[in-house]
């Protein structure tokens, strides 16, 4: 009985983290100009292969997009002045056969639905041109964008969450700065 008991704990726990082997975002590409007298960043994710199959098999997905603006220093570090917290919920509905993508920006929330799972993966991985500070309004300087990509696992029950502490929190975060440009 000892030896059946061992063996269904080893198969629960190979399927349990089977479940939770999910796959992530690869790259990001990051544009950045002046528009006028702002700073404008375009960004656009690259996904995995494994992440798009995920999606299109119905898996709920939660990206979490830092966009910021940082002033470079020579001794001390680097100074935070601005940035963009942008998440997005990918939401996948075999019922109705469409795809749900929810957009958190600052305190707006807005909804989108697609029918194809293309369109709805295009749109949820580019961010369309973001103006994130007025030129005028900074001090001279050499400055760079720093922008952060964290796909977050779907979050398990509080209960479960304590007692498998060791399981991670998000599949990837991808880190990208922009060359250093001097201001204004």
């Amino acid at each position: 009985m000892k030896k059946f008991e061992i063996k269904l704990l080893f198969v629960l726990v190979f399927v349990f983290f089977h479940v939770f082997c999910v796959y992530a975002i690869e790259n990001i590409n990051m544009e950045v100009y002046r528009e006028s007298n702002f700073l404008t960043v375009k960004t656009q994710i690259i996904p995995s292969q494994d992440f798009i199959e995920d999606f299109k098999s119905g898996l709920s997905k939660n990206i979490l997009i830092l966009i910021e603006l940082y002033r470079k220093w020579a001794i001390i570090p680097d100074e935070f002045i601005t940035g963009v917290q942008i998440q997005r919920i990918l939401i996948p509905d075999p019922i109705k056969d469409e795809f749900i993508i929810r957009t958190l920006e600052g305190d707006r929330l807005t909804e989108r639905r697609f029918k194809n799972w293309q369109e709805a993966l295009d749109w949820t991985l580019k961010i369309d041109p973001l103006r994130l500070v007025n030129i005028n309004s900074v001090d001279r300087g050499r400055y760079y964008i720093k922008i952060t990509v964290e796909s977050n696992i779907k979050k398990l029950p509080t209960i479960l969450e304590h007692i498998l502490f060791f399981l991670p929190t998000h599949e990837r975060k991808i880190t990208k700065e922009s060359d250093h440009f001097r201001l204004p």
